[in-house]
């Protein structure tokens, strides 16, 4: 039987307006988008109970594969690029300040400690840039926040998913993050959230959004490895490009489809 009412089906929809006027980038609404609708018809199609947290959810993991890109506005919402910026300049210069500091204490010679700080600089750019800086402090911001939680002794699923999402900017982009071993993971830790807080459904509904977000990727040019790590084969069954005028022409006819299935289930 179908159990999902109108009232869940506006609030879900007012999940998705607030999440992509603030939080994200075009990009990042498409995902956003199809992978909710896609939970909603899913769940409408097979009579599975969906709730207005096991679709928040599912919106959520539809974008959160992304975390992996230190552009992206899902990592933007948790530090700023700005916010970033600005720590990676501090960083850098203040790694050269000590360099530069420490060669006066030893060798007591003010111009030639200037001209190796000068081409230190250079070196430290290259190794320590602003997308790593990104990526380190993205991790370092949830595996706090996953340590914090585990102190204030919260539910230990939780924190296991707050400690997995800390890994995603430690990898590549489109490694880890869009492979079928992750939904592997996120598969189990969400079973035991289910177990442990009776929200049921959370794990299937949760799963099928952040498929939607690998099945999107791997329509495209790039595609995605799906058997990482044990694998590092790029698969895609596509040839488009993001943010071209034919993908987002796609991305348009699935959303407006998917838009009308549901309306159809919902008559």
């Amino acid at each position: 039987m179908i159990t999902l009412k109108k009232n869940t089906l506006m609030l879900s929809l007012s999940i998705i307006d607030f999440l992509e006027r603030e939080l994200f980038d075009m990009k990042s609404k498409s995902h956003l988008i199809i992978g909710t609708l896609s939970s909603i018809e899913f769940s409408l199609l097979y009579g599975i109970d969906i709730t207005p947290i096991t679709l928040s959810v599912a919106a959520i993991l539809s974008v959160i594969p992304d975390l992996d890109e230190p552009n992206s506005n899902v990592g933007n919402y948790i530090i700023s690029k700005n916010t970033t910026k600005k720590i990676h300049s501090v960083l850098l210069y203040s790694i050269i300040l000590l360099c530069f500091y420490l060669y006066l204490e030893k060798f007591k010679n003010i111009y030639l400690g200037l001209i190796i700080s000068i081409l230190f600089i250079f070196f430290i750019e290259k190794k320590i840039t602003a997308n790593r800086t990104r990526s380190f402090l993205l991790s370092t911001i949830l595996s706090i926040l996953a340590l914090i939680l585990l102190f204030l002794k919260i539910n230990v699923s939780v924190v296991m998913l707050v400690f997995l999402f800390a890994l995603f900017p430690v990898f590549k982009h489109r490694s880890f993050t869009h492979s079928l071993f992750i939904i592997v993971i996120l598969g189990a830790i969400l079973l035991f959230l289910e177990y442990n807080f009776k929200i049921e459904n959370l794990a299937v509904i949760g799963c099928f959004a952040y498929s939607t977000h690998l099945v999107c990727d791997i329509i495209t040019k790039r595609g995605i490895p799906l058997f990482y790590p044990f694998s590092k084969k790029y698969y895609s069954i596509g040839n488009l490009k993001v943010g071209y005028f034919k993908c987002n022409f796609i991305e348009t006819v699935i959303i407006v489809i998917l838009s009308i299935a549901i309306l159809i289930h919902m008559a």
